[in-house]
């Protein structure tokens, strides 16, 4: 089917409603969360005594309800307006501070204007054909207007929701580094007022690589003493004596209680300590060697 330019085609869908009053209670119920009403609770969409509401939500802390009347083709003002008039009747009983009047039909500035005046006690907006048409033509409702009028995104809006996912995106990437400009601010503030301690030495980060890599040693010389009594590995006498030297010299150093065996958890923070400090070190992560 030809698809009518300029916004129209939505206009026209809009409309020429025929889904009934549960679809159209769902589709306000998704232009308004995207205008920043928060808590949307439908009534009874399927049919029901709603108690002059068919949505309940809040704004900015306080209660609104809407009224939702999407016939088919366009009606008399008459008629829009007596259902209007129904449907505030909800504001007093529900102790709302605002009414939403959600339908697709076209309102003229005057015929807006008086029915905000019906009103008086409640803070109104009023959701008609054409500012519903332009909410549902921007990038962010693309997926609703699919989903409950069947209009697929010509190549033009295909382009406009990838440029718009993209400045997303970028926004959010200025704000990690925005981030991490104040950490380091931060960071070099505090170590000029002396807040913490500074940065470790070299001297400090070789040491403790070396008691890491000393434990992660002894733990793979256990591994070896179980093979060599299972005959599993053979290890020239000479080196296996010095490697049963410098496993009793760990031991001494650190005392049994603190080397292996160790848990999953507690074996990979071990060589995960060793990869990290290697790397300060000027080697390539992942060096484990011992």
């Amino acid at each position: 089917m030809h698809r009518r330019k300029d916004g129209r085609e939505t206009w026209h869908r809009l409309l020429e409603w025929d889904k009934g009053q549960a679809s159209a209670e769902r589709l306000a119920a998704l232009i308004l969360h995207g205008e920043g009403f928060t808590d949307i609770d439908p009534s009874h969409p399927l049919g029901g005594r709603d108690g002059l509401k068919d949505i309940i939500m809040l704004y900015e802390g306080e209660k609104w309800i809407a009224g939702v009347y999407f016939p088919r083709e366009q009606q008399t003002f008459t008629t829009i307006k007596n259902k209007y008039l129904h449907d505030t009747k909800g504001v007093e009983f529900a102790n709302a501070a605002g009414f939403v009047f959600i339908t697709n039909q076209e309102l003229r500035l005057t015929e807006r204007a008086e029915l905000v005046e019906l009103c008086p006690h409640a803070e109104v907006e009023i959701y008609h054909l054409e500012r519903i048409s332009c909410l549902l033509n921007q990038p962010q409702h693309y997926g609703t207007r699919l989903e409950f009028l069947d209009i697929d995104m010509t190549k033009e809006e295909q382009a406009a929701l990838f440029s718009t996912g993209m400045a997303s995106i970028n926004e959010k990437l200025n704000q990690l580094t925005i981030g991490i400009d104040e950490y380091k601010e931060l960071f070099l503030s505090a170590l000029c007022n002396q807040d913490f301690d500074a940065p470790r030495s070299m001297e400090e980060i070789a040491e403790m690589a070396n008691e890491f890599c000393e434990k992660i040693w002894y733990d793979r010389h256990l591994v070896r003493c179980e093979k060599m009594e299972n005959g599993t590995e053979n290890i020239n006498p000479e080196i296996w004596k010095g490697a049963l030297a410098s496993a009793e010299k760990i031991i001494a150093k650190y005392g049994e209680e603190n080397l292996s065996p160790y848990s999953k958890f507690d074996w990979g923070m071990l060589n995960g300590k060793l990869s990290a400090l290697r790397w300060v070190m000027g080697e390539d992560w992942d060096e484990l060697y011992t």
